[in-house]
């Protein structure tokens, strides 16, 4: 759930930085009126598009696009045109939240049409990201007023630089994908090595909010005598001062949340389920036996047997499929569509590795979907016994084959 706010500051919080540092020179009401504009455009160009074209396609003409506005908008926001400033700021997140939709494209907040508990969880992210993302850019036009030209030249540089990098290393892999510039091992080299390094932006662009922030403390005006100054000045002064503490405190609050949330999904949540490792069974008179006893823990035990002929290490596992009950089933560790990268159980439901799709406990043993691979056993009430026979049956199904040095050892 936490990946729908990781995706809205991943697109948004390098614009919003940069925009920000515009505030001199573009009007609050500039800026909502271009932003309101290029967000909604942005959407509805983008359902009828992807309806027609590829979406990939679709992101590299965004990724050139960004590029050549960000050059062009040094020009258009130090005009005095109002509204040469509202159509570049238009663009610009026009551009920005497409890049946004096809990060966002395959997640079933915006693919599916179930509103469910998730979906309702998943799209609260999603406000909250922009929620954040508005915050932040209000904060920053507040305070950016209080920094000198060169300090915000220097942002600026930083910020811009970074999203030009980020957007050609992109751009370029998409056209060498779609073949409209020739692969050359240096550029398809530089481009991964810059769109890894991508992948860490709205960490860099909340070092350098923080740096902003740093700076408007430091500007702080200090507090004098009251007899020195007056009553007056003296509250006016103190006033001031407890508006910036609280501004930068509900700033530094709001960056930590989002950072703490980055760092749960980009440490925890975007790491693919992990199987466990399979204990090893040689069968028994040409069988093979599981206590049904040892599935009352409602876990997955997986098995595997390492076949001499093919030398391939067939996988199974044993499940319970009803909690609070004894239901017991083994199948193999794949399925007919994604392969044997295998299973992992999370609460009451089993994870394909592959594809992440959520199967049915119940659904257990039944062909097809995305369902391990039924196997045929008998359960004499004590025991899950499956011919050895049957096991081999799944050698097909696995590509792991193991030495024969570790076999002779088995």
């Amino acid at each position: 759930m936490s990946v729908y706010f990781y995706h809205v500051l991943q697109a948004f919080l390098p614009i919003v930085f940069y925009l920000a540092l515009w505030s001199k020179k573009i009007s609050l009401k500039e800026a909502f009126i271009g932003s309101s504009v290029g967000i909604v455009f942005a959407f509805a160009v983008f359902r009828i598009a992807s309806d027609f074209l590829n979406v990939d396609m679709l992101g590299t003409v965004c990724f050139i696009a960004v590029i050549f506005f960000l050059i062009l908008s040094f020009a258009a926001f130090l005009s005095r045109f109002s509204v040469l400033k509202i159509a570049f700021t238009a663009v610009l997140i026009f551009c920005f939240s497409v890049y946004y939709r096809v990060l966002s494209y395959d997640f079933p907040l915006f693919s599916g049409e179930l509103l469910d508990t998730l979906s309702i969880i998943s799209f609260g992210f999603t406000v909250f990201g922009f929620f954040i993302i508005i915050f932040l850019y209000v904060f920053l036009k507040n305070i950016i007023i209080s920094l000198s030209n060169r300090l915000l030249i220097v942002f600026g540089v930083f910020g811009i630089l970074f999203m030009i990098l980020n957007f050609f290393a992109l751009g370029a892999v998409e056209m060498m994908n779609f073949k409209l510039i020739e692969t050359k091992t240096l550029l398809l080299s530089a481009s991964a090595i810059l769109i890894y390094y991508g992948q860490f932006l709205h960490y860099l662009y909340s070092i350098l909010t923080f740096a902003i922030l740093a700076f408007y403390l430091k500007n702080m005006p200090s507090q004098p005598e009251k007899s020195s100054v007056g009553s007056i000045v003296f509250r006016q002064i103190k006033a001031k001062r407890e508006y910036i503490k609280t501004s930068a405190k509900c700033a530094i609050s709001a960056l930590l949340i989002a950072n703490a949330l980055l760092l749960y999904y980009d440490l925890y949540a975007s790491r693919p389920p992990q199987i466990s490792n399979s204990t090893i069974l040689e069968p028994v008179e040409g069988k093979f036996k599981i206590p049904i006893k040892l599935l009352e823990d409602d876990d997955l035990h997986r098995f595997a047997y390492i076949d001499k002929e093919s030398r391939k290490k067939i996988r199974f596992f044993a499940i319970n499929r009803f909690k609070g009950k004894t239901a017991p089933i083994v199948v193999f560790d794949a399925c007919m569509i994604c392969g044997d990268m295998g299973y992992a159980k999370k609460g009451d439901e089993l994870i394909c590795i592959a594809c992440n799709v959520r199967i049915f406990l119940p659904s257990i043993g039944k062909a097809g979907g995305c369902n391990p691979i039924p196997l045929i056993y008998e359960n004499d009430g004590e025991y899950l016994i499956i011919e050895l026979d049957e096991i081999k049956t799944g050698a097909n199904f696995f590509s792991e084959t193991i030495a024969m040095e570790d076999i002779s050892e088995i």
